[in-house]
């Protein structure tokens, strides 16, 4: 892959709806055996691999299970920053619960600094539009926004960054100039515009990979260069950009 040639450069990675498979309870996701060995050899070949997720860093490093990776969990805002930012999370997370009663079939998942409902399994019409109406409001007064993805609401605080904010940071901290980017979500269209920007206003060499599926939404694809249909294309390139770069000797 042309843009890792230079040097130093970075391949970095979501993980749900990416590495690994989205199912219908998220503590059962899992992440091959093949990706990470994968990633076990890209570490080797790259100056930076990384997995940027919302969930909590040692959620993350404990499901992709490869220790040389460089790990940002919650979009990289430290607890203390959140709890500093986010004093009323608990009274949040205690309003939604009494919100969603109505809605037996979404389910909260605690990330630590943030929450998410998924509505994933609801068959009855019009949830996502009954779960908004509801937790919206509780956003707005408990000083929180609302993040969007596959089936799922995610209430964070404010000032939580998004991930092309944590991209562009890890960039400058790192030096890095040829940047690869694999996302799938809403979420991750910050990451494939930081990619354009880098390009556009430094010259920086960089890729965004769209991973695609029947649940991606046309902004996503919009935003990327490129796109790759589901997680079983993923690890077949990371399987094949390891080989080419293990042919190279390494980048």
């Amino acid at each position: 892959m042309e843009v890792l040639t230079s040097r130093p450069s970075a391949l970095v990675t979501d993980i749900d709806g990416t590495l690994s498979r989205i199912v219908a309870r998220p503590e059962d996701a899992v992440v091959s055996e093949g990706a990470r060995q994968s990633l076990r050899q890209l570490a080797d070949q790259l100056a930076l691999v990384g997995v940027i997720t919302a969930r909590e860093e040692t959620v993350a490093r404990r499901m992709v299970g490869v220790d040389s990776l460089s790990y940002i969990g919650n979009y990289a805002l430290a607890q203390d920053e959140a709890q500093a930012a986010w004093p009323r999370l608990d009274q949040a997370k205690s309003r939604v619960r009494q919100a969603i009663e109505s809605l037996p079939c979404v389910t909260m998942e605690e990330k630590g600094l943030t929450f998410a409902l998924h509505y994933r399994n609801c068959e009855e019409p019009g949830v996502r539009e009954r779960l908004l109406g509801l937790v919206g409001p509780i956003a707005t007064e408990e000083d929180a926004k609302l993040l969007e993805g596959k089936q799922v609401v995610e209430l964070a605080p404010r000032s939580l960054p998004d991930k092309g904010a944590a991209i562009a940071r890890l960039a400058e901290d790192q030096g890095l100039r040829g940047l690869v980017f694999v996302g799938d979500d809403l979420s991750d269209v910050a990451v494939f515009r930081e990619i354009a920007r880098r390009r556009r206003e430094e010259g920086l060499p960089g890729l965004s990979i769209a991973v695609i599926d029947g649940e991606t939404e046309p902004a996503v694809r919009e935003a990327a260069d490129v796109e790759v249909s589901g997680v079983g294309e993923v690890e077949e390139l990371l399987a094949s950009l390891s080989l080419e770069l293990r042919k190279d000797g390494g980048l």
